[in-house]
């Protein structure tokens, strides 16, 4: 469940959170009770940087607005008008402007036109690696659609920490290997300059992938999953 509130208080490793109103406080309770935790659960506290958009994140924005745009033979003030309403309706956040949208909406949102762009194949005069204002998102969501980071051409799943002489790949935990999403083309050219070479050269760097997106890439199994799990 998400809560809405204000940090108030940061003391050594304690967070103190104070929620909106006390409806906010009666869901907590509530969640808490109906799922009868009764120990402290996890949270995660995301920071939303209210600071202006920046004219460099518009103009990311509709740099790629504008070639969804040239794809689909809307007007760009159409695909505007269609992306920002797309974007309502998956996420619930609501409609916005960018004259006067805070950092992280335009970020989110930067993001969310460029997974429209790779789910689509829509051709990009810029690369993704260079319109993307946040690139641990970006480098995951390559992954997903097996996107090359570098030139958007259809990818491999790359291997950045090494697999080992002799290792199946399909027995192996793909969670703790760090992954990135090349062509075959750039796939070589990391291999031959070597990975700390190439991520200073491109600025790219490996992720590691939870269980879920694992699956959806078909690198691994809910039962070698269990299996792995169950032998640790």
């Amino acid at each position: 469940m998400d809560l809405w509130g204000k940090i108030t208080q940061i003391r050594g490793h304690e967070v103190t959170v104070s929620v909106s109103d006390l409806d906010e406080l009666e869901r907590l309770i509530s969640f808490l009770k109906r799922n009868e935790l009764t120990e402290q659960p996890q949270a995660i506290i995301e920071v939303k940087d209210e600071r202006k958009a920046s004219r460099i994140q518009v103009k990311k924005a509709y740099a790629i607005m504008n070639d969804i745009a040239d794809w689909t033979g809307y007007s760009p003030y159409e695909v505007k008008d269609l992306m920002k309403s797309f974007w309502v309706s998956e996420t619930g956040e609501p409609y916005f402007s960018f004259g006067n949208t805070d950092m992280t909406t335009a970020r989110e949102f930067i993001s969310f036109l460029l997974n429209f762009a790779m789910q689509h194949h829509v051709p990009l005069r810029k690369p993704g690696l260079e319109v993307n204002d946040d690139l641990d998102t970006y480098m995951v969501m390559s992954l997903m659609h097996r996107s090359c980071v570098i030139c958007g051409e259809h990818a491999d799943i790359h291997h950045i920490d090494t697999v080992g002489m002799g290792n199946d790949r399909t027995q192996i935990d793909h969670r703790e290997h760090r992954l990135i999403a090349l062509c075959r083309e750039h796939h070589n050219l990391a291999h031959n300059l070597g990975w700390p070479t190439f991520s200073a050269v491109y600025h790219v760097k490996g992720m590691y992938l939870k269980s879920p997106q694992l699956q959806r890439l078909g690198l691994m199994s809910q039962k070698r999953l269990e299996e792995i799990d169950n032998d640790q």
